[in-house]
């Protein structure tokens, strides 16, 4: 007799199970695609369970979904051209910018289901489509219309994320300091969504809701109207004085100025010190003018200067500093640094929103990226094209502590406000020159800008005043000043005027 030969059935039961289209859409719609792609991933996929998964830009075209159940799924530019989904159920979730051109909806039902800007143009079975408490925003072809030309090949390079690994990820979060929102304990049908659309004043406000007690720096940021503190520190440093006026002014009173503070803080401008800053804004709040501006200009520009050098995309800028640059009128040389400012909030506020969504940088916070424009917008305004800059700026902002997140967030979101008003100020609003107190002050004060002029419009706007200090006989234009700007300032104790001329060359 013949010895037995090798068990060929048993060693096949051993082999492992080709993966799912549920297991592989977990794993990253870049998975699945490629398999697409390269003709590996099986067609029939009749009886597929979906439950709570987040998705974007997997191609799922031409495909045998029959009888397929969708739960609580939130997909977004997800591919059904042509798809089979007879007796289909989509119950609960979001479906938004899907195309089911061409696909067969027979028996399909979708119940409690929000579609939007999803396509229907020449689908199959649309009278047999049962709909129960849907809600439809900009849905197309639901009247049987033919399709048009198939659309572009779907996003590769994407990578899934189930909501069960996305609550997951979150209640470890909250557990070790928490996401910004708090919502680790949350039940998984409350998830936050996504929403990289609202202003960082929103997500601020959010946010704060979750901290606690609210921090005292937040009366430095009082553009975004906060949360306030119950009680400060006692102190009489011009810091502390500052934010309680802040305070006061927020709680719909009127701060009261202390003689000996605002005393220090005119001095504290002539001297241009380091807390000039602070000075400055202080005046502002309790309404009285500062003495002194362009004696502060240098360390003020310096201070901001230093903070944008900083190789931090999300790096905080003092919002007292460009609160103090506006209040001051400080304009020449810190205009310029509006850009890199409105970049950094761009990115704080993309990442605030993926984290109050509960993503972070290592669990597939691209697929959010491209399921929304906002967030796509906000990534190319932060970094461009750049996503290795983008993610390992991601790292950074997510591995800070929740509150320092916030603040950066919320300092940068004030301190563009600010950049933003100072460059609308006109031309000339300050002088290029930073000549010595005796050009400029008068009576202990610097002397008041009235206006700025070019040549031509000396002889009809300060004809004696030109004669007086420049020798310009009136009704003339001065000769050869034609890229000269004339500055005019006034004292205000004794009504003294001054025009001091600025060269482009000085």
């Amino acid at each position: 007799m013949l010895a037995p030969g090798p068990d060929h059935t048993n060693n096949s039961r051993s082999m492992p199970k080709a993966p799912t289209i549920e297991k592989l859409l977990q794993n990253g719609s870049a998975e699945w695609n490629k398999l697409r792609k390269s003709g590996q991933a099986p067609t029939g996929q009749t009886g597929a369970t979906f439950t709570q998964l987040f998705s974007a830009n997997a191609d799922l075209s031409g495909l045998e979904l029959v009888g397929s159940e969708w739960e609580r799924c939130d997909l977004s530019k997800m591919n059904f051209r042509d798809t089979d989904l007879t007796n289909a159920y989509f119950h609960g979730g979001r479906l938004q910018d899907c195309d089911f051109r061409g696909a067969n909806l027979e028996g399909c039902v979708f119940e409690k289901l929000k579609l939007l800007r999803c396509d229907f143009t020449g689908a199959k079975g649309l009278d047999d489509l049962e709909m129960d408490d849907v809600d439809m925003d900009r849905v197309t072809g639901l009247d049987g219309e033919e399709a048009p030309p198939p659309p572009p090949p779907p996003v590769q390079g994407i990578t899934a994320f189930t909501r069960e690994q996305r609550e997951k990820m979150m209640g470890q979060s909250h557990g070790g300091g928490g996401a910004m929102d708090g919502a680790g304990s949350a039940h998984p049908d409350e998830l936050p969504p996504f929403r990289p659309q609202d202003p960082p004043g929103s997500l601020f406000f959010r946010a704060l809701k979750h901290v606690g007690a609210p921090p005292l720096w937040v009366l430095d940021v009082p553009g975004l109207r906060p949360l306030l503190p119950q009680r400060l520190p006692p102190g009489s440093s011009l810091e502390t004085l500052y934010r309680e006026a802040v305070k006061t002014r927020l709680e719909n009173k009127k701060p009261a100025a202390d003689p000996g503070a605002v005393e220090r803080a005119q001095k504290a401008l002539r001297m241009g010190g380091k807390e000039a800053n602070v000075a400055a804004v202080y005046l502002r709040e309790v309404g009285v003018l500062p003495l002194f501006r362009f004696a502060a200009a240098k360390q003020l520009k310096g201070e901001l200067r230093t903070e944008v050098e900083v190789d931090d995309l999300t790096g905080s800028i003092d919002p007292r500093t460009t609160g103090a640059l506006l209040e001051l009128r400080l304009t020449h040389e810190v205009v310029e640094h509006v850009h890199e400012v409105r970049r950094r909030l761009a990115a704080a506020q993309l990442y605030s929103s993926l984290l109050e969504a509960g993503f972070n940088p290592e669990n597939n916070w691209e697929e959010a990226l491209e399921s929304a424009d906002a967030s796509l917008e906000l990534a190319n305004a932060a970094t461009g094209e750049d996503r290795q800059t983008l993610l390992e700026g991601f790292q950074v902002f997510a591995a800070l502590p929740e509150e320092a997140r916030l603040r950066r967030l919320a300092y940068l979101a004030e301190s563009v406000s600010n950049l933003e008003l100072l460059s609308r100020l006109p031309e000339g609003m300050e002088p290029q020159w930073l000549s010595g107190p005796e050009v400029r002050e008068c009576h202990d004060r610097e002397m008041t800008y009235v206006q700025s002029l070019k040549a031509q419009d000396i002889p009809a706007k300060v004809p004696a005043l030109a004669k007086a200090e420049l020798g310009v006989p009136e009704g003339e234009v001065p000769e050869d000043s034609d890229d000269d700007l004339f500055v005019h300032v006034r004292c205000d104790v004794c009504g003294k005027e001054k025009l001091i001329v600025q060269s482009p060359e000085a």
